[in-house]
C-alpha cells in the first residue's frame, strides 16, 4: 500500500490523522500517533503489513470479528518436528491478515519467545512472563509484548515455567488454570495460539483443556509418525473427560525432503492413515530460511512471505478462520 492510498482511505472515513491513529490503535493494540500517520502518507516510512491487511479487509467490507477468540493448541510430544516454527508462523500469518492474534509461549524452553526476538531473561527478571500469570495475580494482558512487524501479541515464557509442571499437578483444579486465564482475553482477540512443550505433561494438558482445536505438526520421519497415535489418544481422553469442545483441525507434515525416499513414504503413510478422518495439509519442506528467520527474531511468513512452506502456513491460517466462523455461527444458532 502506498501513502496516497492510505490518505485516501483515511479521508474517506472522515478522520483526521490524530483520529485515524486512535482508530488504528483500538484495532491493532498499538501506540501510533499523528506523526506516524503523516510519515506513512508521505511515503517517508513503510506501512506495516498488519496495518495494510487491516485496511484492505475493512475496505473490502470484511469485518474483523474482534472476539470471541478461537483458542488453538499446537502440540506434539516429540521435539524437533517444527512445532514452535509452525506455531509462530501460523500466528504471524493470522496477525498479518489483520486479526487480533495472541501467541502464548507455554514451553519453559521459551523457543517461541526467542524466535520472535523477545528477551525472556529480562522479562523473567521483571516478573513479566507466563509463570507469573499462571501462579500470580497478573493477567495475560499485563505481560503481552507486541511484535513490531506483524502486530502479533506474545505472552512470553521463561525457564521458570518448568516449575509449573510440578505445581499444577498438586493444585486442586490445576488442569483448568490456563482456561481461566484465557477467559478474559477471549473477548478481545480473534485467535489465541498456544505453543506447548514437546511432551504430554501438565502444561500441554492445560493448553488442551483451554483450546477449541488442535494443530499437530508431524515431521516426515518414522519416529514422529509412530508417536501420532499416542498424541491423538491423549486428545481423545481430554475431549471425553475435560473438554468436549476440543477437536483436531489437522496435521501439518513438516521438515519434508522430497528427494528422500523415506520422507515420501512417511508422507504417504500420514495421508493414508489419517486423511480419511482428519485434514492433512500439504507438507512444509525443509528450508534453511526458517532457521535464518529465527536467528534475526522474525517469522518467516513475515520476513520472507514467498519462502517454501509459507503458503502452507497461510492455508492453516485460512482453515482456522473458517473454523472460527463455523463455531461462532453454532453459538449464535443455539442462542
Amino acid at each position: 500500500m502506498k501513502g496516497e492510498e492510505l490518505r485516501t482511505y483515511r479521508e474517506a472515513k472522515g478522520l483526521s490523522q490524530s483520529e485515524f491513529a486512535v482508530w488504528l490503535n483500538e484495532r491493532l493494540q498499538r501506540r501510533y500517533d499523528k506523526q506516524k500517520v503523516s510519515r506513512w502518507e508521505n511515503d517517508a516510512e513503510r506501512i506495516p503489513a498488519a496495518l495494510d491487511a487491516l485496511i484492505r479487509r475493512d475496505a473490502a467490507g470484511v469485518e474483523k470479528l474482534g472476539g470471541p477468540a478461537l483458542v488453538v493448541v499446537v502440540a506434539n510430544q516429540k521435539g524437533g518436528c517444527a512445532k514452535t516454527v509452525s506455531a509462530v508462523n501460523i500466528a504471524s500469518a493470522l496477525a498479518l491478515q489483520g486479526y487480533a492474534t495472541m501467541l502464548i509461549d507455554c514451553d519453559p524452553q521459551a523457543n517461541a519467545t526467542q524466535h520472535l526476538g523477545i528477551d525472556s531473561y529480562t522479562l523473567e527478571a521483571d516478573a513479566k512472563t507466563l509463570y507469573y500469570v499462571m501462579h500470580g495475580d497478573l493477567e495475560l494482558r499485563d505481560i503481552l509484548v507486541t511484535v513490531e512487524e506483524s502486530g502479533l501479541r506474545v505472552a512470553p515464557s521463561s525457564i521458570r515455567l518448568a516449575e509449573t509442571e510440578v505445581e499444577l499437578g498438586k493444585e486442586a483444579g490445576g488442569d483448568f488454570i490456563m482456561k481461566e486465564k484465557i477467559a478474559a482475553a477471549k473477548r478481545t482477540f480473534d485467535f489465541i495460539i498456544i505453543d506447548t512443550p514437546p511432551n504430554i505433561g501438565e502444561l500441554t494438558k492445560n493448553a488442551m483443556v483451554a483450546a477449541h482445536t488442535a494443530i499437530i505438526p508431524c515431521q516426515t520421519e518414522k519416529f514422529s509418525l509412530l508417536g501420532m497415535g499416542f498424541l491423538l489418544e491423549n486428545v481423545a481422553k481430554i475431549r471425553r473427560r475435560m473438554n468436549t469442545s476440543l477437536s483436531v483441525l489437522g496435521i501439518v507434515p513438516t521438515i519434508y525432503k522430497q528427494r528422500e525416499r523415506n520422507d515420501r513414504e512417511v508422507l504417504e503413510q500420514i495421508q493414508e492413515q489419517y486423511s480419511p478422518h482428519l485434514r492433512v495439509f500439504d507438507p512444509v519442506p525443509k528450508a534453511s530460511v526458517y532457521a535464518q528467520a529465527t536467528s534475526v527474531g522474525r517469522a518467516a511468513v513475515e520476513a520472507m512471505p514467498d519462502v517454501a512452506g509459507a503458503a502452507v502456513y497461510r492455508d492453516v491460517a485460512a482453515a482456522l478462520v473458517e473454523e472460527r466462523i463455523i463455531r461462532i455461527k453454532e453459538v449464535e444458532r443455539v442462542a
